[in-house]
């Protein structure tokens, strides 16, 4: 040991240090500080002066020191890492302040393994901490890895036809790949220049920051291109097939980054195969998918565009097949351009139905408020939803519904279908939106009414489920609030639910031999109650004498059994007679009333006792 002792021997002080890049001196945290010592030449000594920091590194273990000078230490630290085409090889040992404060030198070691890596016309470059870059154009910051951010970094580039580094040789530490000119340039077309910003917009694979757009040009003939300075790293995945994507910040509930909205518009590196090249068409990322072979293409037409633009998702089953490419407005409406993946263009047939996936339906009534709606990441993502089918070749061309409903009646209007028309002299206690139903079970509903010059036109829609329920015996009635009728029969109350008392309803049942006289010119007549609607075809008038035992609402009765009903009486001056207008069920009129118009004693010898 006293042979160590000479006079270019240093010691130095160990204490324990903590900070975001790491700990050093954890042996001096477990046993307490001690004296460091570095062995040199010269003659034998016994005095020496201790130093502050630990000396600069010389024992020869076959690590290359190199220094990098710098007008700033940035976010560098001892131990910052030194990064060969990701990979580290390296390591921060020192750094100091220049004479006469020009600048710092930061000393770097490179491990034994890694040497050969460094030659005489290698490049380095900051790639640590934050970047940030506020304009009218927005934000972009830019952050690295995590290590970098906490620890700072140093990349570095090296060419094959250099020589290797000597031992202390000085670079410059440039302040990014861009200001190092050692990226390699490739050529862009662009689609256009929104967005974008020479010497911000970064070029990223995998996460990895590996170019960035350094130029750009507005030729003569309108067209965008630029120039874009890429990490020699990433040189070998630049070929024919490489894909080139501009992707715009879009957040959704599928791919909730924030950093996305942060850095702006940026690059996508997609790698392929083929020969290398160095000039590359951009598309934005939402119609990249037109570069794979046998994409199918197809047009929908919608009358307006649902919030639906390019970019969002087409969808089958709750899978993305494809993508909505491009929008666009006309005079008749929209038009949408999407294309098809091509392992799911198969699934689509000629009878598919393409709807709206991104609207929430509200409806509100007097049972409250109904919100129709798809999950969540539906909402946020939008998109075209598609009802498959099962006939035919793929079009060329559909129809855009607003929803499943519509898309099932072949409907492109904001109002439901017509399914029928039906027509009545006076309006009854109904409305739009009013339902339709079927002995009580709700089927479909009004939805409009028009007053024509002798009668209210009432179009209603019934569902689809349900249209087989109609037949060319259908009779419809009106239902309204509660209705009471005191006649020689008794009292009868007639009483409907809340909502129907508000807004009405229409009801019908199918009748037997009620076809020819349910119908004005094709419509269905809409009958004031269920009572006239069931005595359909069977309407007479019957004369009599004397009304005092004849009230309206009494039945006609025949061997005791129900076969009629008297709806109104009338005083006739002139022939001094009451007139009864009287209804008979259809069952009962081809039996009963061959005639019209009759006098009382035709049908029943003693009326007066309700027979």
């Amino acid at each position: 040991m006293k042979d160590a002792l000479r006079k270019e021997t240093q010691f130095w002080l160990v204490t324990p240090k903590a900070s975001l890049a790491g700990v050093s001196g954890l042996d001096a945290l477990v046993g307490g500080n001690y004296i460091g010592m570095m062995p040199g030449q010269g003659e034998p000594e016994d005095h020496f002066v201790a130093l502050d920091t630990q000396p600069k590194y010389h024992i020869n273990n076959g690590e290359l020191m190199i220094h990098l000078k710098s007008a700033d230490l940035g976010s560098l630290t001892s131990g910052s890492l030194v990064y060969f085409r990701k990979i580290p090889v390296g390591r921060v040992y020192d750094y100091a302040i220049n004479p006469n404060n020009q600048g710092v030198t930061i000393d770097v070691l490179i491990e034994r393994r890694f040497t050969n890596l460094v030659k005489k016309e290698s490049r380095f470059w900051n790639v640590s901490g934050v970047k940030a870059d506020v304009s009218l154009s927005g934000a972009k910051v830019q952050l690295d890895s995590l290590s970098a951010l906490v620890n700072g970094a140093i990349a570095f580039d090296s060419p094959d036809d250099s020589a290797q580094a000597q031992q202390n040789t000085d670079y410059h530490l440039y302040e990014d790949l861009a200001h190092s000119q050692r990226g390699v340039v490739v050529k862009l077309d662009l689609p256009d220049g929104a967005g974008l910003k020479a010497g911000s917009t970064p070029l990223m694979y995998q996460g990895l920051e590996v170019g960035q757009l350094s130029k750009m040009n507005l030729n003569s003939d309108g067209k965008v291109t630029g120039e874009m300075t890429v990490d020699p790293s990433v040189v070998s995945l630049l070929r024919e097939k490489t894909l080139i994507q501009m992707k715009k910040p879009k957040i959704s509930l599928d791919n909730p980054s924030v950093s996305a909205l942060l850095t702006g518009t940026t690059f996508e590196l997609v790698p392929g195969e083929g020969e290398p090249r160095n000039q590359f068409a951009v598309l934005p990322a939402d119609k990249s998918i037109l570069e794979e072979p046998d994409v199918a293409t197809v047009t929908l037409t919608a009358p307006e565009s649902y919030g639906i633009d390019a970019g969002q998702p087409l969808i089958l089953h709750g899978v993305q097949i494809g993508q909505v490419l491009e929008r666009k407005l006309n005079a008749d409406g929209v038009t949408f351009q999407v294309a098809i993946m091509p392992e799911y263009r198969s699934l689509v047939r000629g009878d598919s139905k393409f709807v709206v996936n991104s609207r929430i339906d509200v409806k509100v009534g007097i049972d409250g408020v109904q919100f129709l709606g798809a999950s969540a990441s539906e909402w946020v993502n939008g998109g075209i939803r598609i009802i498959p089918g099962d006939k035919g070749a793929m079009q060329s061309r559909y129809p855009l519904y607003a929803n499943q409903e519509k898309a099932l009646e072949n409907s492109m209007s904001d109002l439901p279908t017509t399914t029928l028309t039906l027509s009545a002299e006076t309006l009854p206690d109904v409305q739009a939106g009013s339902v339709v139903l079927y002995r009580k079970f709700a089927v479909g509903e009004i939805i409009t009414v028009q007053p024509r010059k002798n009668a209210f036109e009432i179009n209603i829609h019934i569902k689809p489920e349900y249209r087989h329920l109609l037949t060319s015996n259908s009779v419809f009635w009106a239902e309204g609030g509660a209705k009471v009728q005191l006649n020689g029969s008794g009292l009868t109350v007639q009483a409907s639910p809340l909502s129907r008392a508000l807004k009405g309803a229409i009801s019908f049942d199918n009748l037997s031999g009620a076809s020819a006289s349910a119908r004005i010119d094709n419509k269905r007549v809409l009958y004031a109650s269920e009572t006239a609607a069931r005595a359909v075809g069977g309407q007479i008038t019957l004369h009599a004498f004397d009304a005092g035992k004849i009230a309206e609402g009494m039945p006609i009765r025949y061997l005791g059994i129900d076969i009629g009903q008297i709806q109104s009486l009338n005083l006739i001056t002139a022939k001094n007679e009451v007139q009864a207008k009287a209804v008979l069920y259809p069952e009962y009129v081809n039996t009963f009333a061959p005639r019209r118009n009759a006098f009382l004693g035709d049908y029943a010898a003693d009326f007066r006792g309700g027979r």
